[in-house]
This record gives structure tokens, C-alpha cells and sequence, in this order.
């Protein structure tokens, strides 16, 4: 072979190889193109995920604070209701009491002629003083210590 022809060869064989990196140059762009897409594609995917997740996030946290300022509510209502009851049973109490005071002093005053008679009837008066007593503070124990929230969910 002629010293040209071999270095026209060589030029050949250059050509040849440089024309195999750049197509494999042109591939690993191609290739690349698309593994940026795929992650711009991800990065939408994630972006419109987070929002979602933040806007639960956000309604999750509306729907507590709501919740706790109704059960706020409802404390303030059962401490409310539990206080007049206490109040309501007292009057009640105080009210049969002095009734009962009343019945006696009546008696006595009617009942002077047969004293017998007056002391059954105090006694029985006495009897069904304390037996009404006893429940009205049995009644205000019940209502005192009862749990209305818990009472509600089984009439419910």
C-alpha cells in the first residue's frame, strides 16, 4: 500500500469513529431528554400530591379546632346545667323543710287537747322529713356525680 492510500486509511477509520460517538453522543442526549422529562413529569406529580396532602392537612386542622370549641361548648353547657340543678334540689329541699316546719307549728297549735296524738303525728312528720331529705341529697349526689356526656351517648 501506498503511504497515501494508508493515510487516507487512517482519515477513513477517523471519520468512521467519529461519526460512531457522535451517533452514540446523539443517543446518550436522546436518553437524557427523556430522563429529564420523566423527572419534570414526577415533579408535577409530587407538586400536586403536596398540595392535596396540605389542603387535608389544612381541613384536618380546621375540623379539631372546631371540635374542641364544641366540646368546650358542651362543658360549659353540662357545668351550667349541673350548677342549676344543685340550685333547683337545695330550694326544693329548703322548700319541703320549711313546709314541714310549718305542718308542725300548725299541729301544735290544733293539737293542744290531745297530746298523744301530737307526738305520733311529729314523729310520723319527723319520718317522712328525713326520708324526703334523704332522697332530695340522694338526688342531688345522683345528679352531682353523674356523667351527663356519657348519659347522652346512651339515650342517643
Amino acid at each position: 500500500m501506498y503511504p497515501e492510500e494508508e493515510k487516507l486509511y487512517q482519515i477513513e477509520m477517523k471519520v468512521g469513529l467519529l461519526e460512531k460517538d457522535i451517533q452514540q453522543t446523539n443517543q446518550v442526549y436522546e436518553k437524557l431528554s427523556e430522563s429529564i422529562e420523566k423527572i419534570q413529569e414526577m415533579n408535577d406529580t409530587m407538586i400536586r400530591m403536596i398540595t392535596i396532602h396540605e389542603q387535608r392537612h389544612e381541613h384536618h386542622a380546621k375540623a379539631e379546632e372546631d371540635l374542641k370549641e364544641d366540646i368546650k361548648e358542651l362543658h360549659s353547657r353540662i357545668t351550667t346545667v349541673s350548677r342549676e340543678l344543685h340550685e333547683r334540689i337545695d330550694q326544693v329541699e329548703r322548700h319541703i323543710t320549711q313546709r314541714l316546719d310549718d305542718l308542725r307549728i300548725e299541729l301544735i297549735k290544733h293539737a293542744k287537747n290531745d297530746p298523744n296524738r301530737l307526738s305520733n303525728t311529729l314523729q310520723e312528720i319527723d319520718r317522712y322529713k328525713w326520708m324526703i331529705l334523704g332522697g332530695a341529697i340522694a338526688l342531688g349526689w345522683l345528679f352531682g356525680n353523674i356523667n351527663l356526656s356519657a348519659l347522652g351517648t346512651l339515650i342517643k
